[in-house]
């Protein structure tokens, strides 16, 4: 017996409308929770540094306080921008909440998303890629959460058996991390890598502001591999 087309196409239709009161219910809980989570964390976050500050009265200074927080902004400041930008079409609205609370976005959150829409055949945009993204970046922070839990209580107890000796060497660990950024992104363009050395010993070195070192070493490699690049093109088309 053949179904009846306008049926179908009322039961379609209200399919559809279901599915869309389902979805806009789905963005203003993740609206209200994401934001809510955020904040809170946000508010968690100053809790360490003004009780170390205030209370146990080892506030370092404003002066160092501002030195850092320029340094670190004018290094990544535009990721702050940028970041939500360019991921939240691939997260949709839950999964950028999720990602950004929990971070490591681009090696763990998108990854995730990525494999959960593709487990269940979902195609990139859709409400069921949201969803299945959602699961995945949520499973996916739930595991690296118990995780680093486990590091953390059992990182804290082997530290407390090493001889004074070894912990001596922790001073290195962050010249080491910003030895290994380095390298991360100056090895498929080793000149650009060698370029800003040089630009932050000459920095360093010279009567340059302690303030505004890292902001003037970003700011001038930045310029000189803008125009070593535009230099090239030129060069490029004057061959073609």
């Amino acid at each position: 017996m053949s179904a009846n087309p306008e049926k179908v196409e009322t039961e379609n239709v209200n399919t559809n409308a279901s599915v869309d009161s389902a979805m806009d219910v789905f963005h203003n809980r993740a609206h209200f929770w994401g934001r809510t989570t955020l904040w809170v964390l946000i508010v968690m976050c100053l809790v360490p540094p003004l009780y170390v500050s205030f209370v146990l009265d080892a506030h370092p200074g404003w002066d160092l306080i501002g030195v850092g927080l320029i340094g670190y902004a004018s290094f990544i400041g535009i990721m702050w921008v940028l970041e939500p930008v360019t991921y939240y079409p691939t997260l949709g609205i839950a999964g950028t909440y999720l990602a950004f609370l929990t971070g490591n976005i681009a090696n763990l959150c998108l990854p995730s998303s990525a494999s959960a829409q593709k487990a269940v055949g979902a195609e990139v945009g859709t409400r069921k890629a949201e969803v299945a993204g959602t699961f995945g970046i949520a499973m996916a922070s739930l595991v690296n959460t118990v995780i680093i839990l486990l590091t953390i209580l059992g990182g804290t107890y082997i530290l407390s058996m090493l001889p004074a000796a070894v912990e001596g060497v922790f001073d290195f660990i962050l010249p080491a991390i910003f030895g290994a950024v380095l390298g991360q992104f100056a090895y498929k363009t080793p000149q650009y890598g060698v370029l800003a050395i040089v630009i932050a010993m000459v920095v360093l070195f010279s009567p340059v502001f302690e303030a505004i070192q890292i902001a003037a070493c970003v700011a001038l490699t930045i310029t000189a591999v803008l125009f070593m690049e535009k230099q090239k093109n030129k060069s490029a088309e004057t061959k073609n």
